[in-house]
């Protein structure tokens, strides 16, 4: 495991482990359905204080990590998908910042996009998507200690397509933006667009 940008332990490549990549994943996908289907004594829905944890952000900064090669070859690239979503959220009345001002801000919150994608050579790919808001977070009993968290995440299972198909999968990550989008304006809704001050 390394640390990225964001401060979050990030997976190696699953190439790296010898195994084939499409047993890999079919194994995780398998571990992780019957870990979701096992009964839980926790406490209330994690959404419920994931969401909570996006009131009173400003702004945010959008970062999606570097896509498979393979998948930019077949038409979705990185930078385009990273401003489709910040004009996605800009829409929606969510102010999107650079890094500069994202580090300026108290918060120095980031909207993190992750895909992993991994074709089978027999036409198709086996994919994951996960979005995550890191901010900056204070210690409980450590007044003075700051540190970079996750504080709300959509993760998702194992998804498969067509290698013909990438249109699918800039899809899919853009019906989780709108979740984030969702979740945002729920607890921020003076932040609506037609709210907002148009920035120069």
């Amino acid at each position: 495991m390394v640390l990225d940008r964001t401060g979050v332990l990030a997976m190696l490549p699953v190439r790296r482990t010898g195994h084939p990549p499409a047993t890999l994943l079919l194994i995780v996908a398998t571990i992780s359905f019957i870990i979701a289907s096992t009964p839980s004594q926790a406490e209330p829905p994690a959404e419920v204080s994931e969401r909570d944890s996006l009131k009173g952000l400003l702004g945010i900064e959008v970062l999606v990590e570097p896509l498979n090669i393979e998948i930019e070859q077949r038409g979705l690239q990185t930078g385009k998908l990273q401003s489709d979503i910040r004009q996605r959220l800009q829409k929606a009345g969510i102010t999107v910042l650079t890094e500069r001002e994202r580090v300026a801000t108290p918060t120095a919150a980031m909207l993190v996009v992750r895909v992993d994608a991994v074709h089978d050579r027999i036409g198709r790919y086996f994919y994951s998507i996960d979005l995550l808001l890191t901010q900056r977070v204070r210690l409980v009993g450590h007044v003075a200690s700051e540190l970079p968290a996750v504080t709300w995440i959509k993760a998702a299972g194992i998804g498969i397509m067509a290698d013909d198909n990438v249109k699918q999968l800039e899809d899919q990550v853009l019906h989780k933006v709108d979740q984030f989008i969702k979740d945002y304006l729920a607890v921020n809704p003076d932040r609506r667009a037609s709210d907002q001050p148009k920035r120069p």
